[in-house]
């Protein structure tokens, strides 16, 4: 029997949701500050996906700039409406803590691979995590949000429903609260709902617990979509709460459903593989899938063990299973690659690729400034792996630099750069802003290669043909999520002209990145 293994998106790439068309299935996540938004894949197996678009990509569309690490989108939901052919895409842009002045919208596109149309904001949607509900001729807004008067530290939420003008935006009549709590009186967080008309019923899934070790799911029923929802008695119907922080996999939740041509039921959540303790998380969160079954009209999730499991039988026969991963690209091609993620929108050419390479263009912004920085980067994927690159750079002034970068956030991040110190040309090994090696440049281009086994990082440059490493070790615990944002360690290119304008620019040859079992 042919199996799969979890997570089916491995490194950063959380909130998943997924629709189908036909036998053709399409998921998206969440990106947060990073551009494009959203990324849109595909697959006809379930757990064999191919990324095939962003769902915002034109920077006109969304600005990110001024964002915080964390903040950005949230939570997209992915739906096919059979009515217009169309697909839809609603998400929230999060500016805040208190989510009273987030803009919630949509975007549609008749092909998911692009191009979507230009965000139709909805009109009065506080809160986050936002559904579109299509129910016979009606549109349903889905979203959730704090009880006012705002208080930060209060972490109830209301899941609330309005019917919603799909031309324009606009909720029509009432907002109706369908839950004020989650499974339990008081729950923390109720949010990220969805509701589903199957047979005689409408359910109601949501998240709770928060997005960390607590986190669940909990489902609710109604022979009507307005409600009122009856709570099922095996609530929360998944989580891994109960198990120890290091186990391998926890942070369950936040999951949407769908129904397969044969008839099956799968579910999509994110989840988290830990490096032990205390719960460090340099992957981020990820997507996983399991089944569903009925059970006296509820759905029973992972019914077997009552747990997301590492290793299931293949949804399809023909299905294929995943193995040890590669990427490469020497920058040929006349579109960047759609792995590759930048750093809030850009304001001004970030790169470009010419018949030597990819030419970064540094500007005045640092990672901490909270603008678009000249940094390009793709997903760390497992606790081991090997990322290099080769490059050119001659810096103009001291301010000047650009390398190769492992980043968790502006203030989280390890870098081996080429810049210029009283007239000689030198590398640099930071940790954010704080220098922890330097060395002679040698002319030339520059090898560099970064390594990383677990909580260990290091870089390594080659010279005369042999590769050495470059400086210190490197502790991964400061690249964990654990106490920094929702997102998870990038790697890639980046250069910065520490806030002094410069017309400088490096040129990549070639950048890999490859998996491994260990190192």
């Amino acid at each position: 029997m042919k199996t799969f293994h979890n997570p089916v998106l491995r490194g950063f790439h959380p909130d998943p949701s997924c629709c189908r068309k036909g036998n053709d299935y399409y998921l998206v996540t969440s990106t947060f500050e990073y551009f494009p938004a959203v990324p849109v894949f595909h697959s006809t197996d379930l757990v064999t996906w191919k990324q095939i678009g962003h769902c915002v990509s034109d920077p006109s569309y969304l600005d990110l700039n001024g964002c915080p690490a964390g903040k950005g989108i949230y939570a997209p939901t992915i739906r096919y409406r059979e009515a217009d052919d169309m697909f839809y895409m609603v998400t929230t842009l999060c500016q805040n803590d208190n989510y009273y002045d987030n803009i919630n919208f949509y975007v549609r596109a008749k092909d998911p691979a692009g191009p979507w149309s230009k965000p139709i904001v909805v009109k009065g949607a506080r809160g986050i995590d936002p559904t579109l509900v299509f129910d016979k001729e009606r549109c349903y807004y889905l979203g959730n949000r704090r009880f006012e008067p705002a208080r930060s530290n209060d972490s109830r939420r209301k899941i609330w429903i309005a019917e919603l003008d799909i031309e324009t935006g606009e909720l029509i009549g009432e907002k109706r609260i369908l839950l004020e709590d989650g499974a339990v009186h008081g729950a923390r967080c109720p949010e990220g709902p969805h509701i589903y008309h199957f047979n005689d019923y409408y359910y109601l899934l949501i998240s709770e617990g928060g997005t960390t070790h607590n986190h669940a799911l909990s489902v609710f029923r109604s022979r009507d979509i307005l409600g009122p929802y009856e709570i099922n008695p095996r609530n929360p119907i998944l989580t891994h709460r109960m198990m120890a922080r290091g186990s391998e996999f926890n942070s369950i939740g936040h999951a949407d459903i769908l129904q397969a041509p044969d008839g099956s039921f799968w579910g999509f959540c994110l989840g988290v593989r830990p490096y032990g303790e205390p719960m460090l998380r340099n992957l981020g969160r990820e997507s996983f899938v399991f089944p569903i079954i009925w059970e006296d009209d509820w759905p029973v999730f992972c019914p077997e063990t009552g747990r997301v499991e590492k290793e299931y039988p293949l949804p399809y026969d023909d299905g294929s299973t995943r193995s040890i991963e590669s990427t490469f690209t020497d920058f040929s091609s006349p579109e960047l690659e759609l792995w590759w993620q930048l750093l809030r929108t850009p304001e001004r050419k970030i790169y470009e690729l010419t018949d030597k390479g990819l030419r970064l263009f540094i500007n005045q912004y640092t990672l901490s400034d909270n603008y678009a920085s000249a940094f390009l980067g793709i997903r760390q994927r497992e606790k081991y792996f090997i990322a290099e690159t080769a490059f050119e750079f001659s810096p103009a002034s001291e301010n000047e630099n650009a390398g190769m970068i492992v980043l968790l956030n502006g203030q989280n991040n390890y870098s081996l750069m080429k810049s210029i110190e009283n007239g000689e040309e030198v590398l640099i090994l930071r940790f954010a802003d704080e220098i922890l090696y330097r060395k002679p440049a040698f002319e030339g281009i520059v090898r560099v290669r970064l390594c990383a086994s677990t909580l260990d990082y290091w870089f390594e440059v080659k010279e005369n043909g042999f590769w050495s490493k470059f400086g210190p070790m490197l502790d991964g615990h400061r690249l964990s999520k654990l106490q920094y944002g929702f997102t998870g360690v990038l790697i890639g290119l980046f250069g910065t002209s520490y806030g002094k304008e410069s017309s400088s620019s490096a040129l990549y040859r070639y950048f890999s990145y490859t998996d491994r079992e260990e190192l």
